[in-house]
């Protein structure tokens, strides 16, 4: 871990673990849900490692929650906490870096930077809206059952996010945003 993730691992940990805790389920039941080991929710909540972005997506459809509400909250004068999650749970993964949003939060934006044919592993949808906006390099849309489409820098792209899809990167490195909004009654919900 880098960066203030000394901090973030174990508020992301903590988060998850009273929610698993307030639901009765076990470490494995909440590996089971999610998909991911029993050895990773452990690690996770214990504050030993961070959640990818997809993962992170996958606990709070899990929890029926908003993302954000896995995140810690922005600092007073702040637009978000320092926070960078890894691209996916590959050791050496691309950092992905919160850049405004958090706990509270109705819209976050991540800053991607991949090398050159990173991106996501798989295939993940989640709720409300997303959009992409191209800094540089060349970034590709895939989404299940949609032709592939290409942006290229300055190029920006809404999408469903309910539609399966990942991000990658071609021949070269890119840089981009990702915007994605929470649904409505995501943030609404009483639940947690």
């Amino acid at each position: 871990m880098d960066h203030d993730d000394d901090v973030t691992a174990p508020r992301i940990g903590a988060q998850v673990k009273a929610r698993r805790k307030a639901r009765g389920w076990s470490m494995r039941e909440l590996a089971r849900r999610a998909g991911v080991s029993q050895p990773f929710v452990s690690k996770l909540e214990a504050g030993q490692l961070l959640p990818s972005l997809p993962t992170l997506y996958g606990l709070a459809a899990v929890f029926e929650i908003p993302a954000s509400a896995l995140l810690p909250s922005p600092e007073a004068g702040r637009s978000a906490p320092e926070v960078h999650l890894p691209l996916s749970e590959t050791p050496g993964s691309a950092d992905v870096r919160l850049i405004a949003g958090g706990a509270g939060s109705a819209i976050q934006t991540f800053e991607f930077s991949l090398r050159a044919g990173e991106g996501d592993l798989e295939f993940f949808h989640h709720g409300g809206e997303e959009v992409v906006y191209v800094i540089e390099g060349t970034v590709i849309s895939e989404r299940e059952g949609l032709p592939s489409l290409t942006l290229g820098r300055g190029d920006s792209l809404r999408i469903d996010p309910s539609v399966a899809h990942r991000w990658t990167t071609d021949a070269e490195a890119a840089v981009f945003l990702l915007i994605c909004s929470e649904p409505p009654a995501a943030l609404s919900s009483p639940r947690g």
